[in-house]
């Protein structure tokens, strides 16, 4: 239980100390086959952590956190969903057509007070400098058989990534559309960063190399090396939406991507808390 809450208020000072889109960590899934045929089981792993490495595995759950992971058909019907632990689930894909799967966490409250970082909302921590209410959503989607389809987004997501074309033909080298809505509605000058598997962060442009050797660094080195990480370019894309929340994601390389999108509004009742915070995520393979 300790650990657990250790855990927690690292994740909750992370919540706070960053803007959306530079959380320490992030949700995302990984299904192990993107195109499965008709009758196939296909595993989904929740994927968490920071970077998006080459397995996608990412680190392993936090103790405690509440995960709720759901399937929608071609049909807009559910589908069932199994829990062989507590990091993947498993589906069974009956019919041609578009799959989505969709996760999302129990929402929560995050403070920063004198004594560090507390769960609960100001009332539960009086004399909190900030309070942030968060809720984090993972999206893939799943294409059975031949062919494409519309996929049915989650209508209890209230920031949602759209894909405007059809993900079953996309490869590498093209250019994708996306749509990002709050609320149903499109968010424009939302900034949507994308990024693939195995995708390292690069040093910013002029940023001189670190030494070669194994020498222990000293003291201006090490500090040097941690303000270009600061610095560094997290994500291989970076765009905003315009006025009706498009953007155009270039996919340069072939695998599986993820692409994120953070917003944040006014805490309804800011004796309360003071922000929400949402961040969603959309994963899907480029051939």
């Amino acid at each position: 239980m300790k650990k657990s809450l250790i855990m927690t208020a690292l994740l909750g000072a992370s919540l706070l100390l960053c803007a959306p889109l530079a959380l320490a960590h992030d949700l995302w899934l990984n299904p192990d086959n993107a195109r499965p045929n008709v009758g196939d089981a296909v595993k989904v792993d929740i994927g968490f952590g920071h970077g998006y490495p080459a397995d996608r595995a990412g680190e392993p759950l936090k103790e405690g956190m509440q995960i709720d992971v759901t399937a929608v058909g071609p049909d807009g019907q559910a589908v069932a969903v199994q829990s062989p632990s507590a990091g993947s689930r498993q589906l069974t894909v009956d019919k041609p057509g578009a799959y989505m799967v969709q996760a999302q966490t129990k929402p929560g409250f995050f403070c920063r007070t004198k004594d560090g970082m507390r769960r609960g909302d100001k009332k539960q921590n009086p004399g909190a400098t900030k309070c942030m209410s968060f809720t984090m959503c993972a999206n893939a989607p799943l294409v059975a058989g031949p062919g494409g389809g519309e996929f049915v987004m989650a209508a209890d997501q209230a920031l949602q990534i759209q894909p405007l074309a059809d993900l079953a033909t996309v490869k590498k080298g093209d250019a994708l559309p996306v749509r990002v809505l709050f609320e149903g509605k499109p968010l424009a000058e939302a900034k949507v960063v994308a990024t693939y598997a195995g995708y390292k962060p690069q040093p910013p442009a002029g940023a001189a190399a670190p030494p070669k050797d194994n020498k222990p660094l000293s003291r201006r080195e090490a500090a040097r090396q941690k303000a270009m990480q600061k610095t560094a370019v997290h994500f291989p894309v970076e765009v905003k939406t315009d006025a009706q929340g498009q953007a155009t994601l270039k996919l340069d390389q072939a695998g599986w991507w993820l692409v994120l999108v953070g917003h944040a509004t006014p805490y309804a009742d800011p004796s309360v808390c003071d922000e929400n915070m949402y961040k969603t995520s959309f994963t899907f393979n480029v051939n």
